[in-house]
């Protein structure tokens, strides 16, 4: 049935998530100041996916990027 998905997997998965999004927090990213809130609380449901089920972990969607 698959590789069974595991708290390492998810970890290693969301620590990926979460550095190739840490740009959008910067001040000079260039994206508008809603677009950075949601990709605040996108990066917080990515740290969520740690404490939950790693059989069943629900994955938000990243927000579109909207520039300034």
């Amino acid at each position: 049935d698959g590789i069974p998905t595991t708290y390492a997997s998810n970890e290693a998965l969301a620590q990926a998530i979460l550095d190739a999004t840490d740009w959008t927090q910067l001040a000079d990213s260039g994206l508008t100041d809603s677009c950075k809130a949601s990709f605040v609380t996108y990066r917080s449901a990515i740290r969520a996916i740690r404490q939950t089920d790693p059989a069943s972990p629900t994955w938000p969607d990243a927000p579109t990027e909207e520039y300034v």
